[in-house]
């Protein structure tokens, strides 16, 4: 019995391994910073002569990413780097070690999400916790308190927040007439 919980564990390790591996391939590019986000300039992508394998150590998790690309290796600090971009579109914004989901593209405010590890007595379910940053600013869990914190300063907007926003998760309410979150269509109006 205790042989094969060895190697079920083992056979379910090599498996993590084998999906991170073709997770890391899956990368198309680097933002380095938020400007090139917003303006959609892409570091480190395929030339058309080679494709660079971008490694984020996300198993294992290292302060850098390795590039591999046209026979050389290059190293850069995970602090160095804004985002990166995988083939399906998806941006994943890097901080520290963790990813999270660039859900738009706004200067003065981003939103993201990113998965929590759930147990397998809660189902497949998957469960999301939501962020935002503004201004470029540190990455803040996306509460109304948290938002008109952010935008104090601002003469309007943290009372329009009261007024449109009952519950934290109204916050992420999508107005598909605009084509972008109705936070983000409340702040463009306020400035």
């Amino acid at each position: 019995m205790k042989g094969l919980k060895h190697t079920t564990g083992i056979i379910l390790l090599l498996l993590c391994i084998s999906i991170g591996a073709s997770a890391q391939k899956k990368i198309t590019g680097i933002y380095r910073t938020l400007n090139d986000y917003l303006n959609k300039q892409l570091s480190y992508i395929s030339d058309g002569n080679s494709t660079p394998v971008i490694k984020l150590y996300s198993l294992v998790p290292k302060s850098y990413v390795t590039i591999q690309h046209k026979g050389e290796q290059l190293h850069l600090n995970k602090n160095e780097i804004f985002a990166y971009q995988l083939t399906n579109g998806e941006v994943y914004r890097i901080i520290g070690n963790h990813s999270y989901l660039v859900l738009n593209n706004h200067p003065q405010l981003l939103l993201y999400k990113r998965k929590i590890p759930t147990s397998p007595k809660e189902g497949p379910e998957q469960k999301f916790k939501y962020y935002f940053s503004a201004n470029n600013g540190n990455v803040q869990t996306l509460t109304a308190w948290n938002v008109k914190q952010a935008f104090a300063d601002h003469p309007t907007l943290p009372d329009q927040i009261d007024v449109h926003f009952k519950k934290d998760t109204e916050l992420l309410t999508y107005d598909t007439f605009h084509k972008m979150y109705k936070l983000e269509k409340l702040l463009a109006i306020s400035f």
